[in-house]
């Protein structure tokens, strides 16, 4: 027997190419046959072969020759299959078995370039030739013209590529083996209603088979109580930019089923791509079971559905080979090396099969004797039992397949015909790029329908991303000030509160004692006043957010710029009114030591208040509107571009040389206030306060000019940065009141106010200076005058008790002795 085999193998075919002259470039047509004048004998020199043919049954029709043809990819496959079962028959068959003898089978293939005028040119070509059975190629769109010509010339046409009905309307020698355009989709429907899906769309190429098949949709979706949300009509071969128009327009409607007609379904699935929208079902017409396609969009093909009239699974053998279905994809495969072996080539397997069949039984080539018996008989092929209706299109019914998770294809509908269940709903691009392509599962999460990443532990990470990028992070460590350290703040603003209002009601009880009266009660307020405004900026120092977008991102950029005018503002109240008391001291005794005469008035030294306030405001107002303090917060530490670590701060592009200039200025102000203080160290500690006024500049400036640069040193440890500057506002003012107001609430305390310690500080105290021997000199004797004056009037006041007289040189004629200059104090000396 198997040398049986090898001596019929080698009556082989020869393919003979052929140019025709129906255009400039030809019509370029392979013949696939026996060659006859080549034996076994020949090259074995053994026994000839049973096979003794007596004739040759043509078969031919056009097909896509070229790779870069439309309709090549499906076209090229039923070719392979009909050379597979033409070369089969022929050499393990002897062709076909009439009784007249054996026929060798002849297959003619003309190209038609995926065109149909090419077509109907070839069409002609063959109901002029010898050919005795037209076979169709791919497509209704092509197959149509060839079937009207058929019927004109009363020729037998079999189209395994054709699905449309009006292809075979009306032409009794025209059969199909593809399931009628409006029964293509009805297993597909019927089993989706079945799984849960309430709405369909359509989507169809301007093409005969695919304008067929979509058009049966509304009926099917009635009948299966399913609502048809849009039917969308698309050019032909529409590109990726025409299809994601139509993708947006049904993301908007999200049907449940979205049935795609079209030839080449790779654009629709990048338009899909590109919209970020899938149904929970997306079928095909053509293209599942592709390597092509599977090769084109990867995983994406997983879930997609097809339809199908045939699959390499079902329990079927060829009368003809008596090949099964498994068999003869194993024989496509290893002639094509591909992995999948689609409908459509057994489609064309099974063509030929009928064809031999029908010769067979009606033994005979005439072509109204074929047809009524093609009509009336069932044939048993690789493609399944293949009966045709009135119309002559295959009552087989189609199949549901659908690629699996692992990009199997699997039969799921019909339920007797499957081989796994429907994977219904579709999951979303960014949930199937989550679970396929992102770190999620790795890193410790699992992926929600939406894509998006669920950690497990979610005190400790957080899910970033969707789809791809989807992944679990450790928690961003912002870097927020503690809570602890906060409630230190607040605490340190607490006591300056307390500590101001505390001091602020103590000079209103002793509002009419002789020691606070020198200290005047207008400049200790400000001082209150400056140091509670510059406290007060530790409050918005603690504030913080996380980044631009957050909701309360406009009250943080208005914390930013509250710190330096809060502070700024509070330094200059409480500074200049400092200076103004040691700028009053020194005017005073300038004036006595030239033993001139001077009225030193209040409005004389809050010009210098106003002075200082107003280049400080400046600043402010310049940094407030040219460059304002925002919120900013830097990232420190990321992971794939996802930040884990990060530090907020105020920032702004020139805000460093506002600053600057801020602090500059305030330390340029309290170096001259320690010069006039060291300018007037000579005046005595119990006649003014100004060794308490040179300790409170002091301690101020050394707090900015170590506060500012270890600040900077530190600014990215969020903690110490906080509490270096807290702190330094704290010690600034609370430092200031305490050494203002400390020694005047201690001396009232222990009755140093009294006037008999006025007179023995004016009685014991020796001359200092000049201006000091003038004031003795007219004290001597006179403080029954002194207090006299005070009594009379109220403005004038004297030093006692080692305070200052912080006063005027008076021209008063109750204290203005006729040989001797009197000098009295209005107001007080600091």
């Amino acid at each position: 027997m198997m040398k049986l085999l090898r001596a019929v193998a080698l009556l082989y075919i020869s393919a003979v190419t052929e140019t025709g002259a129906m255009s400039p470039n030809g019509i370029v047509s392979i013949k696939r046959s026996i060659d006859r004048d080549i034996t076994n004998e020949d090259l074995l020199q053994e026994e000839a072969s049973n096979c003794n043919f007596t004739g040759t049954v043509v078969l031919g029709g056009p097909f896509s020759l070229e790779q870069g043809d439309k309709f090549f990819t499906i076209g090229s496959k039923q070719l392979v299959s009909y050379n597979l079962m033409v070369d089969y028959i022929n050499r393990f068959k002897c062709g076909i078995n009439l009784s007249t003898g054996n026929y060798a089978i002849e297959l003619r293939s003309y190209d038609d370039q995926s065109d149909v005028q090419w077509t109907e040119v070839i069409a002609q070509k063959l109901a002029a030739s010898d050919v005795d059975i037209f076979l169709g190629g791919y497509s209704s769109t092509l197959t149509k013209p060839l079937a009207e010509v058929a019927h004109e010339n009363a020729k037998l046409l079999l189209a395994p590529g054709a699905a449309s009905t009006p292809v075979f309307d009306g032409k009794d020698k025209v059969f199909g083996t593809f399931p009628p355009t409006n029964k293509y989709l009805a297993q597909a429907v019927e089993g989706l209603a079945k799984v849960g899906a309430k709405t369909i769309a359509t989507v169809w190429e301007d093409a005969a088979f695919t304008r067929g098949v979509c058009a049966a949709a509304p009926d099917l979706a009635e009948t299966n109580q399913l609502e048809l949300t849009s039917a969308q009509e698309v050019i032909k071969t529409p590109n990726i930019t025409v299809l994601e128009m139509v993708a947006q327009k049904l993301a908007q409607e999200d049907p449940d089923v979205v049935v795609t007609c079209v030839y080449d379904c790779v654009p629709w699935m990048k338009a899909m791509r590109n919209v970020n929208w899938s149904p929970k079902a997306q079928v095909f017409t053509v293209c599942v079971g592709l390597h092509d396609f599977t090769t084109e969009v990867g995983t994406d093909a997983d879930y997609i559905m097809g339809v199908t009239p045939w699959d390499s699974s079902l329990n079927i053998q060829d009368s003809v080979t008596g090949l099964s279905a498994k068999d003869f994809a194993d024989m496509f495969k290893t002639q094509t090396s591909e992995l999948d072996v689609t409908y459509h080539a057994a489609s064309a397997a099974s063509v030929i099969s009928i064809a031999v069949q029908a010769l067979e039984a009606s033994d005979t080539t005439d072509e109204v004797v074929l047809s009524q018996h093609i009509a009336a008989n069932n044939f048993k092929t690789i493609y399944g039992d293949i009966g045709f209706d009135s119309n002559g299109q295959s009552k087989s019914p189609s199949l549901l397949i659908q690629y699996d998770t692992s990009g199997i294809v699997q039969t799921v509908f019909p339920e007797e015909a499957s081989s796994g269940p429907i994977l219904y709903p579709m999951p979303s691009w960014d949930r199937r790029d989550c679970i396929r392509l992102s770190q999620c599962n790795t890193s410790g999460g699992t992926c929600t329908e939406e894509g998006k990443c669920v950690c497990q532990i979610s005190d400790k990470y957080h899910a970033v991303g969707s789809g791809e990028t989807a992944e679990c992070v450790p928690n961003e460590r912002l870097n927020f000030i503690s809570t602890s350290l906060l409630g230190v703040g607040y605490f340190l603003v607490s006591v300056v509160l307390v500590l101001a209002v505390g001091i602020l009601i103590w000079v209103y009880h002793h509002r009419k004692n002789a020691l606070v009266k020198v200290s005047q009660p207008l400049f200790l307020t400000l001082v209150v006043l400056g140091s509670v405004i510059s406290s007060l900026s530790i409050i918005p120092l603690g504030l913080e957010t996380e980044y631009r977008d957050s909701y309360d991102i406009n009250m943080i950029d208005a914390a930013c710029m509250a710190v330096p005018w809060l502070w700024g503002i509070g330094f200059a109240v409480t500074f200049s009114a400092l200076f103004a008391k040691v700028l009053r001291v020194k005017l005073l005794y300038t004036a006595a030591s030239k033993m001139k005469r001077r009225k030193i008035e209040t409005k004389d030294v809050l010009s210098i208040m106003v002075v200082v306030l107003v280049i400080e405001t400046s600043i402010l107002l310049s940094f407030q509107f040219v460059s304002p303090l925002k919120w900013e917060r830097e990232v420190l530490d990321d992971i794939n571009g996802i930040a884990i670590e990060s530090v907020g701060h105020c920032e702004s592009e020139s805000g460093w040389w506002f600053f600057a200039s801020l602090v500059g200025f305030n330390i340029l102000c309290l170096f001259y206030a320690l010069i006039l203080c060291f300018q007037t160290k000579h005046i005595p500690s119990d006649f003014s306060e100004s060794s308490h006024i040179f300790l409170s500049v002091m301690f101020m400036f050394q707090v900015l000019v170590l506060a500012v640069p270890v600040s900077a040193m530190v600014r990215d440890n969020t903690n110490v940065f906080y509490f270096m500057r807290a702190g330094a506002i704290f010690l600034q003012n609370f430092t200031v009141l305490c050494i203002i107001f400390g020694p005047k609430m201690y001396r009232i305390y222990k009755k140093e106010d009294s006037r008999a310690t006025i007179r023995r500080h004016l009685s014991s105290k020796r001359p200092q200076s000049s201006a000091l021997r003038d004031v003795n000199a007219v004290s001597k004797g006179s403080v029954a005058s002194i207090e006299e004056g005070m009594n009379l009037h109220p403005n004038v006041t004297i030093a006692r008790n080692g305070e200052s007289s912080d006063g005027f040189v008076e021209n008063d004629s109750q204290l203005r002795d006729s040989q001797t200059r009197r000098v009295s104090f209005n107001g007080s000396i600091p």
